[in-house]
């Protein structure tokens, strides 16, 4: 446990099941020669403002795509519960004042984007980005929500908790969308393989 004031600690959320991609998990398809959640393993382990990393994962695929990374991977044997067990389990591991979730499916974040929610995080805050309005991930929470974080319900999200928590919310607008690009279906991993 860190239990210092500003740590902050990323929790990648890699346990989803792809059903909108098709068949196999679309975390191991291949964006620009390399496996699609390799690009946020691979970006969020070069910065040097996470205190840890947290990779939570279901398949044995997946969680070999963190080999030679910095990244404490976590195995979810549960991951048919949904979004809510991998933060739950991401949250239990971490101690640290501030947890950033990532999906794992949006090749083009980059470290602008990652820096710029970090810059306004404060005790009691969630901060997310947004492009014209539309929210978007990754999202800061403050360990202000730790409980809530620990406790969601089946099917529930952490945009729950922002919905219960509006004042809370700050909200970082980004010039562009294409940090926030994921991608879940082929058609889209074709149209941002184009992107340059």
């Amino acid at each position: 446990m860190h239990g210092y004031k500003d740590s902050v600690d990323a929790l990648l959320l890699a346990s989803g099941f792809s059903r909108r991609f098709g068949s196999g998990n679309k975390l191991l398809v291949p964006f620009r020669g390399k496996p699609l959640a390799r690009h946020i393993l691979e970006l969020v382990s070069s910065l040097n403002c996470f205190d840890r990393i947290f990779f939570v994962a279901a398949e044995e695929g997946v969680i070999s795509l963190a080999q030679g990374l910095p990244v404490t991977v976590i195995r979810n044997d549960r991951a048919e519960q949904g979004q809510g067990e991998s933060i739950r389990r991401g949250v239990a591991a971490s101690g640290a004042a501030y947890y950033m979730f990532f999906p794992c499916d949006q090749p083009l974040l980059d470290a602008d984007t990652i820096f710029s929610l970090l810059n306004v995080r404060g005790t009691g805050r969630i901060v997310q980005p947004a492009f014209k309005g539309a929210p978007g991930t990754p999202a800061i929470f403050s360990n202000t929500f730790r409980e809530e974080l620990l406790s969601l319900a089946p099917g529930e999200h952490p945009r729950d908790i922002k919905g219960r928590h509006q004042t809370a919310v700050i909200t970082v607008d980004l010039a562009s969308p294409m940090p926030l690009l994921d991608i879940d279906d082929p058609e889209m991993l074709e149209k941002m393989s184009r992107f340059r």
